[in-house]
């Protein structure tokens, strides 16, 4: 006659949660009861408090991306940011930062589209008297060039004295700003 081994309850417990535990861990294949009901979509993937680093072909980041909340499209793949605080580095050194309610990255990973009231800000060592500050609606931001776009109203601020202009473009690497028309200033001594 031979006995088969005892073996301690807490190892057929720890064998029990080990099992469920990969069990909801493994990857479910879509059957009638994982899919959404009729009228809901499956909403992509989000994050709330995200941080996005893209690095450099040198291995240095490029530019950081911090997001209150993003979410992305299934089917556009586009993805809605919320919150947005962006910076990136020019040819100075010189962080440029960007601030803005609402933003759309583009399905490439290569465009955003900043809107609600956009800021873009530097405080650049060749500036005297403080930094240069750009405020408009709407923005937008070619990720691989570090150029941006504004096609509306557009407020300068640069040593004391402030331009608004309709439209502008720029370089944030070598930091040429280019306005497009209607321009008015302000110089105070």
């Amino acid at each position: 006659m031979r006995l088969a081994p005892k073996i301690p309850s807490s190892n057929i417990l720890l064998g029990l949660m080990l099992a469920t535990l990969l069990a909801a861990c493994s990857p479910a294949t879509p059957d009638a009861t994982t899919r959404l009901p009729a009228g809901e979509r499956d909403p992509g993937y989000s994050a709330t408090d995200a941080v996005i680093v893209q690095m450099g072909a040198d291995g240095l980041p490029r530019y950081r991306l911090e997001a209150e909340r993003l979410e992305q499209d299934p089917q556009s793949l586009k993805v809605s940011l919320q919150a947005l605080r962006f910076e990136t580095g020019a040819r100075d050194g010189a962080p440029w930062q960007v601030r803005a309610p609402e933003g759309l990255l583009s399905a490439d990973a290569r465009r955003l589209d900043l809107s609600g009231g956009v800021t873009v800000s530097t405080e650049s060592k060749a500036l005297r008297n403080g930094g240069l500050q750009l405020v408009t609606a709407r923005l937008q931001y070619d990720l691989e060039s570090s150029r941006v776009r504004a096609p509306g109203a557009v407020k300068v601020s640069l040593q004391g004295h402030e331009l608004v202009a309709t439209g502008l473009e720029a370089n944030l690497r070598t930091g040429q700003v280019r306005l497009q028309s209607t321009i008015r200033g302000r110089f105070t001594p």
